[in-house]
Parts: structure tokens; C-alpha cells; sequence
């Protein structure tokens, strides 16, 4: 462990090094995003000091240190005593809570219009088939995700990786897919593995993930990352919701063509069912 490694060299520390751990130390959900010079640039320090720091504990360069890291998070993120630790510290005035919800989703919103939210949208809706895969605690948002996606445009599934059976998944082989992951910490390694494979086959993959550091493991330039610590109980998925939800809508609006005709056959089909109260 991190912490553990420094306490064994700390006495030996020089000057350089103790500020460059203690910026660490203030920084730990934010290392993931770092390489060796920013992190120097940022600490104060110079690169040989970042270098010479981690030799020192043990790490082959920056990345050992991210993926040690990553999986404190993994087990730490839903430990009860960093919940209630949480739930201790805050006060009655959950304004900065608040807050920081809305700078979560100012950062997110900076990106509509960018190339780059216009490429994971075309790659959505020009798709042949759409598969959403999300595990654990988010399972519920991205089958959800899938349901309402299915609504604006066609071949849409979720797709259950536990379940074992992936017939529509081996049916769509030779059609042009898009998959759409969604995971937060502590994150499954199933979807990590089946993400890679993804890459591996060309097959166009977008992900929505939270900060600390998924996105280093799966190498696909259609990542969304959204801040969910944001001092709740638990790392909030308000931004992620927002997210997807914006881009349910700009699929949307690419699929206008069809949408009226897939809109009106939808009514007609629940409306002999009876499903809802008029």
C-alpha cells in the first residue's frame, strides 16, 4: 500500500520529496489523470524528484502507481467506513454537496458541440446494432439506459454478460456495432476484459465512466468521464444520468426520418395492451 511504502522511507525523505508527497496526498482522486511531468509541474518539484520518489517505493514509473491506486478505490469505495465517514463529516447544509453536483455537470456540458461528443454520437446512431453493458450498482442505469434508447432508434439491447447467453451479441458479428459501457468504481472486471475485446474486433466503443481511472485501462477515444465524488454518502450518478440522457437526445434527433413512424407504431402497440392508466 501507498501509505505504508512512504511511513517506511519517510525519515529519509528529502525536502523535494516531502512536497511532492504531500501534493499527492491532497491529490489522490486526480493522480489517475497525471503523467510524470504534470505531476512534477503541478507538485513543484522537478522530474528526476517524481522519477527518484517512486524508484524509491517501488513503482516502475506513474502508470504502477495509478493502477495501485485504482484498486485501493475498487476496495475502498464501498467499504461502510469510508461511507460513514462521509455521512459524519457533512453538515445539515448540503449546499457545497449541491454545488458540486453543478460543477460536475458544467464541466460535462463544456463538451456538447465539441468534436468529440459529436463522434460518440455518430458512432451511436450510425450503428447497425447498439449493445449497453453495465455492471454492479449501475447495472440499473445502463439497462435502463438501453430501454429508453430502444424507444428512438432500433437494435437496442442490454446486454448481460453474467447471464451467459449472448445469442443477439453473436448474431451481430458481421454488422457494424457500437457498444456503450457504463461503470464506476469499483469497477467489474468482466467489463474491462469484454471492453478490450471490443477494441480488439474494431468494434466502435463508447464509455461512460466516473474519475478515477477506467479510462486507463480500455484505450477507446469515445470516453465520457464524469466527476461522481462529489462529499455524499456514495459517489453520485446524477452526472452520468444527465449524460446519457443528453445523448438519448442527439440520437434522437439523428434518427428524425424514422422516429415519427417508430413513435407512432410504439403507441399503437401499447395502447392494445393497456398497459398505462389514460
Amino acid at each position: 500500500m501507498l501509505f505504508n511504502k512512504v511511513e517506511e522511507i519517510a525519515e529519509s525523505l528529502s525536502p523535494a520529496e516531502r512536497t511532492l508527497w504531500a501534493y499527492i496526498q491532497a491529490n489522490l482522486d486526480s493522480i489517475s489523470f497525471e503523467n510524470g511531468l504534470s505531476l512534477a509541474k503541478k507538485s513543484g518539484v522537478g522530474p528526476n524528484t517524481v522519477s527518484r520518489f517512486l524508484r524509491r517505493l517501488g513503482y516502475k514509473g506513474i502508470k504502477s502507481l495509478k493502477e495501485e491506486l485504482r484498486d485501493d478505490v475498487r476496495v475502498k469505495s464501498l467499504l461502510n467506513a469510508t461511507i460513514l465517514d462521509r455521512v459524519e463529516q457533512h453538515s445539515d447544509d448540503l449546499r457545497d454537496h449541491f454545488n458540486a453536483e453543478i460543477d460536475a455537470l458544467i464541466s460535462f456540458w463544456a463538451q456538447i458541440g465539441t468534436q468529440h461528443w459529436r463522434d460518440i454520437v455518430e458512432r451511436v446512431s450510425a450503428a447497425e446494432a447498439v449493445f449497453v453493458c453495465g455492471f454492479q450498482t449501475i447495472r440499473g442505469l445502463a439497462e435502463d439506459f438501453a430501454n429508453r434508447l430502444s424507444l428512438v432508434r432500433g437494435q437496442v439491447e442490454f446486454l448481460d454478460l453474467y447471464s451467459g447467453v449472448l445469442g443477439s451479441w453473436i448474431d451481430s458479428l458481421d454488422k457494424r456495432c457500437c457498444v456503450i459501457l457504463i461503470d464506476i468504481a469499483p469497477y467489474a472486471d468482466a467489463g474491462i476484459a469484454f471492453a478490450n475485446n471490443c477494441i480488439q474486433r474494431d468494434t466502435d466503443l463508447v464509455l461512460f465512466t466516473d474519475e478515477y481511472g477506467i479510462a486507463q485501462h480500455i484505450n477507446t477515444p469515445y470516453t465520457i468521464t464524469m466527476k461522481t465524488k462529489t462529499g455524499l454518502a456514495l459517489e453520485s450518478t446524477s452526472g452520468l444520468t444527465n449524460a446519457l440522457n443528453m445523448l438519448l437526445h442527439y440520437v434522437a434527433s439523428s434518427h428524425k426520418g424514422e422516429l415519427k413512424e417508430r413513435l407512432k407504431a410504439y403507441k399503437a402497440r401499447v395502447g392494445s395492451l393497456n398497459l398505462y392508466r389514460s
